[in-house]
């Protein structure tokens, strides 16, 4: 007998209610077995797995993010301070200038110098125990200078642990030779500024312009 036209005709539908419910349910066990970190091995994941600008600050521990902060500041050991003194071997360059108009030779002017540091002991210009000298130059007192403490030149300032050396310039305009004397300090004699600061002072050979360029270097013991 042959079969009922309704019957074949259902026959399809049939098979695609079971495929969908066989889909359906593949989908709820894909589901269930999404990969948790339990099922991850450790040490396995690297930072090609993650998408790069991705991790925020939040997902790192605040332990961990404090262990990013040096014990002297949030970026680590601080510099050397202005208000101490520098490190023993550090070397420290400077330069300045007597500069002015004069209305006749016998004039002198200065020039003082603030350093950008604290020295270790005060700044001595006249006991046995100085530490600021000239380098030998023509123009200097000759009882200013000290080749031995300050063995440089004007091109390449050294000195000595200790010791604060200042350089005259060789290129000058109306200074007169042998009259130069250099200061601890803001006056000729004990101040505050000891510590902190000198200054020089050279005599006009005639009226007009004066002008005396100088170096300095202080090695720190």
């Amino acid at each position: 007998m042959p079969r009922s036209p309704r019957r074949l005709s259902s026959l399809p539908i049939f098979l695609l209610g079971v495929l969908v419910l066989v889909v359906a349910m593949g989908g709820a066990a894909t589901a269930g077995a999404l990969v948790t970190s339990k099922q991850i091995k450790d040490n396995t994941i690297t930072s090609k797995d993650i998408k790069n600008g991705t991790l925020l600050l939040r997902d790192v521990k605040k332990s961990e993010i404090a262990k990013l902060r040096g014990k002297n500041g949030k970026n680590g050991t601080a510099g050397a301070s202005a208000f101490a003194p520098p490190p023993s071997g550090t070397v420290i360059k400077g330069g300045g200038r007597v500069d002015g108009e004069v209305s006749a030779g016998g004039i002198v002017l200065n020039a003082y110098t603030p350093l950008p540091f604290t020295t270790a002991v005060v700044l001595d210009d006249f006991t046995t125990g100085r530490n600021l000298f000239f380098g030998t130059s023509a123009l200097a007192e000759v009882s200013e200078t000290d080749a031995a403490s300050c063995p440089g030149t004007f091109a390449a300032p050294t000195a000595v642990p200790g010791a604060l050396c200042v350089y005259l310039g060789s290129t000058t305009t109306n200074v007169a030779n042998g009259a130069s004397v250099v200061y601890s300090g803001a006056t000729s004699g004990t101040d505050a500024a000891g510590n902190n600061g000198f200054y020089v002072t050279a005599t006009a050979s005639n009226a007009g312009t004066m002008r005396l360029p100088y170096v300095w270097v202080y090695t720190a013991p």
